[in-house]
């Protein structure tokens, strides 16, 4: 029979490149030192183009509770926009550290795709796990077994197959690592996920109790099994006839996720798009040990996920309204709103038109690498704030970064009160692609963090300076620390100049050349800082922060625990109930003294 899903079937949406930047999305690379990816099928179907994505990078650590501001680029738009209907679903997912081979969440030491069996979860090659691997094997084991939805919408598609490996938009069952097509595709799922939901990102608060009725973070699934394991039938009553078993699958048992109006942005651009200049981003309050015991354990592997989903309105009234149901398959074949490629009369003349049936209502997706959520350090407790300051970017002119971007702090302007924390840190790769502009070594990203006078300055604060201003640092050692990246054995110019027998080019690249950097590592921690004075203070990357070419500076404004006004309100209020203490006071004495001058002056007012 049909599974009509009208109350499930979230619709899959056109197809446009979206790039997460911060945390920097993989678009499936690894290592490799190409413009374009190696392999497609890595991890998962991003549909982008294959000249996106980062290079690997030490995995981030992230405090529980924290704030992380996701950035990410999308081409065709989104938000409340006329000319398309766009949703955004964040989510993360997580694993034990130590968690067996099939079912550890880790970036791998390959580019190729895991092999479709349990052997390729234990492969490992030089000791360490070979391939990548997000979802765990059985997860798409229960994919291939489950039959997909038949109340779907697939216009005219032929599909291969019965199972939820094939979908409109990947009718052959193309595998991406172990990630199952269907759910892929739709949102919320109608079966179980491993991925928790963070936020859906919506052109109308209209669908958002759909969408948060429907989480798996709330609401539990139901699955059909035979001793346990995942059966083909995907509805009750399918179930029930087979003899087997419909089997609760209980939720995540966390909030639900936010949902909010998905910011503005334009079409056929990638560019800044949000508010102030910036691109796009949601600002995620990472999870606490309640939600996720890993992490008082300290042995949390995760990754971050974004789904960016348009369509048009050519599907229909309700073809895009979760209310409504959404477009599903009473409008299959013949009956489609859209066909392929029609000649239509316009204007008295006949024009065929660009319509690729697969792609009206289409998926599109970008993830991180793996990342690690910890506890909060002793001394910092709930209530404190934590903000992350991390580094955007690649190693590249704006041709040669595209569609990423050139560096960047993220967040490169950030406001926040004396007393909250920020956490410094940031990865990169040596993996660049040869040649790609930049300085110090070829094909490497590094950063520091020296403060500057104001936003137009390129030149570091003096010591001088720095002893009659208010330092964003609190002591030298602190300044020296995210000023030099804990390099080590490095030469002066002169020693630099007589080993590279004064070839100035080979000492820009010399790797004991610690002016530009190059005896750093990609990945750098400057700790949880307290944020003790208040003013705005600035700062630039030395390395990277070339005039003219590119830009890496940021600004850090401190203000009071309390504005002056409320500081103000706080000190009347103060004054107020020291007044009316005394005057409490004086009217016990000349109760207590009815002859008193105190009494007698009470007796006239």
């Amino acid at each position: 029979m049909k599974f009509i899903a009208a109350l499930f079937a979230f619709l899959a949406m056109v197809n446009a490149d979206c790039y997460m930047m911060n945390p920097r999305g993989s678009n499936d690379r690894l290592n490799e030192a190409n413009t374009d990816r190696n392999n497609a099928n890595r991890m998962f179907d991003s549909q982008n183009n294959a000249k996106g994505g980062f290079c690997y990078g030490p995995a981030m650590g992230y405090y529980e509770g924290s704030l992380l501001t996701i950035e990410w680029t999308a081409q065709h738009g989104c938000g409340i926009n006329a000319k398309l209907v766009c949703n955004i679903v964040l989510q993360y997912m997580c694993s034990n550290s130590d968690a067996a081979p099939v079912d550890l969440l880790r970036d791998g030491s390959t580019t190729n795709t895991i092999t479709n069996n349990a052997q390729g979860a234990t492969a490992e090659t030089n000791g360490q796990l070979t391939y990548g691997m997000h979802e765990p094997y059985s997860f798409y084991q229960a994919c291939s077994t489950r039959q997909r939805n038949k109340g779907l919408w697939i216009n005219d598609r032929n599909l291969g197959g019965n199972t939820a490996q094939f979908t409109r938009q990947n009718n052959n069952a193309n595998r991406f690592a172990y990630e199952c097509p269907e759910e892929r595709d739709y949102f919320p799922y109608w079966a179980p996920v491993p991925w928790v939901d963070i936020a859906v990102l919506v052109p109308t608060l209209d669908y958002c109790p759909f969408y948060q009725a429907e989480s798996f973070n709330v609401k539990s699934k139901f699955i059909c099994t035979t001793g346990g394991v995942q059966a083909a039938p995907n509805n009750q009553a399918d179930c029930a006839q087979a003899g087997l078993d419909w089997t609760e699958v209980p939720a995540h048992g966390v909030p639900a996720p936010d949902c909010v109006i998905a910011p503005l942005s334009r079409d056929n651009h990638l560019g800044n798009g949000g508010a102030g200049g910036h691109n796009n981003f949601y600002n995620w309050t990472l999870p606490f040990a309640k939600d996720l015991p890993c992490i008082a354990n300290d042995n949390c592997n995760c990754a971050l996920r974004i789904r960016y989903n348009i369509s048009t309105g050519d599907l229909g009234a309700n073809g895009n309204r979760p209310d409504s149901g959404f477009i599903d398959w009473n409008m299959n074949g013949a009956a489609s709103p859209i066909t392929q490629d029609p000649t239509l009369e316009a204007s008295g003349a006949n024009f065929t038109l660009a319509v690729d049936t697969s792609q009206f209502g289409r998926t599109f997706e970008d993830r991180s690498y793996m990342f690690h959520i910890r506890p909060r350090p002793s001394g910092v407790t709930g209530s404190n704030r934590i903000f992350n300051l991390n580094v955007r970017g690649k190693r590249g002119n704006i041709v040669q970064t595209y569609p990423a971007t050139e560096y960047d702090f993220m967040p490169d302007v950030f406001e926040g009160r004396v007393g909250d924390y920020i956490h410094f840190q940031w990865t990169g790769c040596d993996t660049n692609p040869a040649g790609n502009a930049g300085e110090g070594t070829d094909g490497t990203d590094r950063s520091n963090m020296v403060q500057v006078m104001n936003l137009e300055s390129s030149v570091p604060a003096t010591a001088e300076w720095l002893k009659s201003n208010t330092p964003l640092f609190d002591t030298p050692e602190l300044r020296l620390h995210f000023a030099m990246i804990g390099q080590t054995g490095c030469l002066t110019m002169e020693e630099l100049l007589a080993k590279n027998n004064n070839n100035a080019g080979a000492v820009e690249q010399d790797k004991q050349n610690c002016m530009k950097l190059n005896a750093g590592t990609p990945y750098f921690d400057g700790g949880l800082i307290r944020m003790n004075s208040t003013g705005t203070f600035y700062y630039m990357n030395t390395r990277n922060n070339n005039f003219s070419n590119r830009g890496q500076k940021g600004s850090i404004a401190i203000v009071p625990l309390l504005p002056s006004w409320a500081l103000a309100l706080v000190l009347v209020g103060a004054g107020a109930f020291v007044l009316a203490g005394g005057v409490a006071g004086l009217m016990m004495y000349a109760k207590s003294h009815p002859h008193s001058g105190i009494a007698e002056t009470f007796s006239k007012m």
